[in-house]
C-alpha cells in the first residue's frame, strides 16, 4: 500500500511538472488561500495489527505561495479488524507546511505538525473501563492538493504520528501510518490585485 502511494504522489509531481500551463494556472497557490478539506483517513499502527478508520477535517491558510499554517483533526470511527483494542482514538494537529512551486493547479506538500492525542483503550472481558488519556503527539504529513477550480479542490495525504498511550496497564505506543483523501473549498482572503 505505501509503494502504491509513493508511485501514485510521485506520478502526478512528474505529470504537474511535464503539464505545467504557467499562464493560465500560476497563481492557484498565492498569498492569502484559506483553504479548508473533509478527508476519509485510514491509518494502520506500526507496533500492533491494528487498522483504523477517521474522519478528517483540515484548514490552512496560505502565508505565501510556498509556506502555510495548517490545523487538522482526527476523528477516529472505528477499528477496521477484529481487534478492538481502542474505543478512542482521535487528534488535533498545528503546525506549518512548505508548498512545492509548481506553477500549475497541482500543490505538493510537506510539513510538521505537533499535536494532542486523546485515546482511550477498550473496556477489557471483566468490563473494566480504561481511563480517556491526553497526550502529545508529533507528525509528518506530506502530499498535495489538486485545484480544479479557483475555489475547488482535491486533497491526498500521507501521515506520520509518534505519540505515547500511558493509563494504569502501561504504555501503548500511538505510532501510526495513515492515508487520507477529500475534497475541499478555498477562498481568496486577500483579493489579488488585477
Amino acid at each position: 500500500m505505501v509503494k502504491r502511494f509513493a508511485f501514485i504522489v510521485i506520478t502526478l509531481l512528474v505529470f504537474g511538472r511535464v503539464y505545467a500551463q504557467p499562464d493560465s494556472a500560476k497563481g492557484f497557490v498565492h498569498r492569502g488561500i484559506l483553504r479548508g478539506a473533509l478527508n476519509f483517513a485510514v491509518g494502520k499502527m506500526t507496533s500492533f495489527n491494528i487498522a483504523n478508520a477517521y474522519v478528517t477535517g483540515n484548514l490552512e491558510y496560505y502565508a505565501d505561495s510556498k509556506i502555510s499554517v495548517r490545523g487538522d483533526v482526527y476523528f477516529f470511527v472505528n477499528s477496521l479488524n477484529n481487534n478492538k483494542f481502542l474505543k478512542q482514538n482521535s487528534a488535533l494537529y498545528f503546525g506549518a507546511c512548505y508548498n512545492f512551486p509548481t506553477h500549475s493547479n497541482f500543490d505538493p506538500i510537506i510539513g510538521l505538525q505537533p499535536g494532542v492525542a486523546v485515546s482511550q483503550l477498550a473496556a477489557t472481558s471483566n468490563d473494566i473501563s480504561h481511563p480517556i488519556n491526553v497526550a502529545p503527539i508529533a507528525s509528518i504529513v506530506t502530499g498535495f492538493n489538486y485545484y480544479a477550480e479557483n475555489w475547488f479542490h482535491i486533497q491526498v495525504n500521507a501521515r506520520y504520528t509518534m505519540g505515547k498511550h500511558l493509563d494504569d496497564d502501561g504504555l501503548f505506543q500511538l505510532n501510526e501510518i495513515s492515508f487520507s483523501f477529500g475534497l475541499g473549498f478555498n477562498i481568496d482572503v486577500l483579493k489579488k490585485s488585477k
